[in-house]
């Protein structure tokens, strides 16, 4: 009867405890991630202060061969360069970084001091049509037209691809580095920059109906994943309790089911965390041509950062709640000492 008694314990806790326990420590992480303030709302809000900063260091790197090896690449970067109008000031001109430092960040610190629960739930928006409009500038019409004039000139071939280009509307094309006919090319720059546009809503909702109790969305979706929790407890006791005949034996069973489906998950983790961190780092294997050029990977360098950081805001709390499950199983084990029976 105890061989049954342990097949019967270890099916229960090895086919459906620990799985459900697996993905139950991965909900509570993802859920914890994606609902708290510094993931919604701190941490986009760094990454927007740093866009200015990260463009004009583009714009300075673009022109290094070392750095970008395609020429043709280089001769837009030289041309913007030219212009005399850095990043930073056309975003200022065209009123994107106003946008994205007024407008954005007002949106994304409501819904974080609602995820706090500074604030009542209710309906917030980011507003699209100042985006919109920094899109139809005359300041960045101004500019991508003094661009296209710091050009070299095209020949035959160069025009025609122009021509072409202009004609399918500069959608998945690459743009010859040479000076155009510019009123075509400008033509074509507004039709394309006014399709944007329209394909932009005026706004898009974040909350729409939210209907939390006044501490705080975090609060409440975290009470909830952790009430999860129950359903693989019962699977890992359970089935520990009839594998075991002693209390001490109980307490085994269920510390080492519970430090394994914690390490599993600590491990997957950590290792989804560092894998992709070393893709990111490696990407090289792309065959796009920004890769080949030295486009991509300069911008993937200045951008890196940005990802890992929401990247590890995503991971870390799995990685707390898997630590917290091993915890608990090195809990339980270690009670098993206490509940030998004296000899």
């Amino acid at each position: 009867m105890n061989p049954i008694r342990k097949i019967i314990g270890l099916f229960l806790i090895v086919f459906i405890g620990l799985p459900v326990l697996f993905a139950i420590i991965w909900a509570a992480g993802l859920t914890r991630a994606v609902v708290s303030p510094a993931f919604v709302s701190d941490v986009p809000q760094k990454i927007i202060a740093a866009v200015p900063d990260i463009a004009d260091e583009i714009m300075a790197a673009g022109r290094n061969p070392d750095v970008v090896r395609d020429p043709r690449a280089r001769v837009w970067f030289e041309a913007a360069a030219k212009v005399g109008t850095t990043p930073r000031e056309l975003l200022i001109k065209t009123g994107l970084l106003g946008w994205m430092q007024g407008e954005l960040v007002r949106a994304l610190t409501d819904v974080g001091d609602i995820l706090r629960g500074k604030r009542e739930p209710g309906p917030v928006s980011i507003d699209m049509r100042p985006l919109k409009k920094a899109l139809l500038s005359p300041d960045l019409d101004e500019y991508l037209l003094a661009v296209l004039k710091n050009l070299p000139p095209c020949d035959q071939a160069g025009l025609q691809e122009w021509a072409r280009a202009a004609e399918e509307g500069l959608e998945r094309v690459d743009l010859p580095a040479c000076q155009p006919d510019l009123g075509q090319a400008q033509a074509a720059l507004r039709a394309r920059q006014a399709r944007i546009a329209n394909d932009v809503r005026d706004e898009i909702p974040i909350f729409e109906d939210v209907h939390f109790p006044r501490f705080g969305v975090t609060r409440t979706a975290t009470m909830i994943v952790y009430s999860l929790f129950l359903i693989p407890a019962f699977f890992l006791l359970g089935g520990s309790a009839i594998a075991a005949r002693t209390r001490e034996g109980f307490f085994k069973w269920s510390g080492v089911s519970v430090l394994t489906g914690g390490l599993l998950s600590l491990g997957a983790a950590w290792f989804v965390r560092n894998s992709v961190s070393f893709l990111m780092r490696y990407a090289h294997w792309s065959q796009g041509r920004e890769w080949s050029s030295g486009l991509g990977p300069l911008v993937l360098e200045k951008t890196r950062w940005a990802a890992s950081l929401m990247l590890n805001q995503l991971l870390n709390p799995v990685l707390s709640v898997a630590g917290a499950v091993c915890a608990v199983g090195l809990i339980l084990f270690a009670l098993s000492f206490a509940a030998r029976p004296t000899r």
